[in-house]
């Protein structure tokens, strides 16, 4: 019989990549770690890691186990969240991890509501990108993680249940003072000569718009090359490069700024992920309610101001 914990250590060091990081994750030591996964393999028999230069890789036999191990964990996630329904009651932690723009725009709503209605749920919040927010969510550091679908996709997705919460669309932002803000809707294939500023920090993002932009025929001018969407804010309302950000980036920043539709319409769907098995659990389908609702709150009255813009300027 296979050690669920033992096979859990496997797991986690295929979406870490080191037995360091596992030891990390989950409070035990490098020694530990290893004592146990040399326990798996004696168990089944199977060669399950190697190694590679100083690090470690999973072998075709553990890159197998691995993959048929979703299914045990997901039957185990789907009994934990049954254990959670027939309580009745909603308590405990709840961790989720949220990219910056939603961490800063939609989330601190979320957590006031679900304070609000379930005083006996305790909320933690990680501040990452949708690639590290994937790793929390496979290793369990998070019940639920905010990602987008830019993201590539991966066979450890395979594990995630996936709701769309809302679309995101991009917008180009620019000066006041740009003569670009008399336009309706502003061409990406205008912007081929303009100067801009995208925050390197955000990779995915960064790649996509450079994408975007690549299609239309040009590569675009980035002069400004920002590590956080606030410079990239403050670089534009100084009227020294222009921009394309989600609309979630913009919401509580549009003040010295205008702000236009893109065409090509360029969007991004934001997601709800959890474990498959855990999505009903009641905590995280509350979760998933207040998120809703929060962004109806904060961010839909905001895009409204896009439009009140547009109009002022025409």
């Amino acid at each position: 019989m296979i050690n669920v914990q033992r096979l859990r250590l496997l797991r986690e060091l295929s979406f870490l990549g080191t037995i360091s990081a596992v030891a990390d994750s989950l409070g035990l030591t490098r020694p530990a770690v290893s004592q146990q996964l040399s326990q798996l393999e004696r168990d089944t028999g199977l060669v399950l890691v190697e190694r590679a230069g100083r690090s470690v890789q999973l072998t075709g036999a553990g890159l197998r186990l691995v993959e048929q191990s979703h299914e045990v964990f997901e039957s185990l996630e789907r009994i934990d969240a049954e254990i959670a329904v027939s309580r009745n009651s909603i308590s405990g932690d709840l961790r989720i991890s949220a990219f910056p723009s939603f961490a800063s725009t939609v989330l601190p709503t979320t957590i006031s509501l679900l304070r609000s209605s379930h005083p006996q749920l305790k909320v933690f919040m990680f501040e990452h990108e949708p690639a590290e927010g994937m790793v929390d969510l496979m290793t369990k550091r998070a019940d639920v993680a905010v990602l987008d679908n830019l993201s590539r996709q991966d066979p450890r997705n395979e594990a995630v249940s996936y709701q769309p919460l809302f679309g995101d669309d991009f917008y180009v932002v620019m000066s006041e003072k740009h003569p670009f803000r008399k336009l309706d809707t502003v061409p990406l294939a205008h912007l081929a000569e303009e100067e801009w500023a995208l925050n390197r920090s955000a990779r995915i993002y960064h790649s996509s718009i450079v994408d975007a932009c690549l299609a239309e025929g040009f590569s675009p001018n980035i002069t400004c090359d920002c590590r956080d969407t606030t410079t990239v804010l403050q670089m534009v309302r100084a009227g020294l490069a222009i921009s394309v950000l989600p609309g979630l980036a913009l919401t509580g920043h549009q003040q010295g700024l205008s702000v236009r539709p893109l065409t090509p319409l360029l969007k991004r769907e934001v997601l709800f992920a959890t474990l498959k098995g855990r999505s009903s659990h009641p905590a995280i389908q509350e979760c998933f309610r207040a998120m809703r609702s929060a962004y109806a709150r904060r961010v839909q009255s905001s895009f409204r101001g896009f439009a009140l813009d547009q109009e002022d300027d025409s």
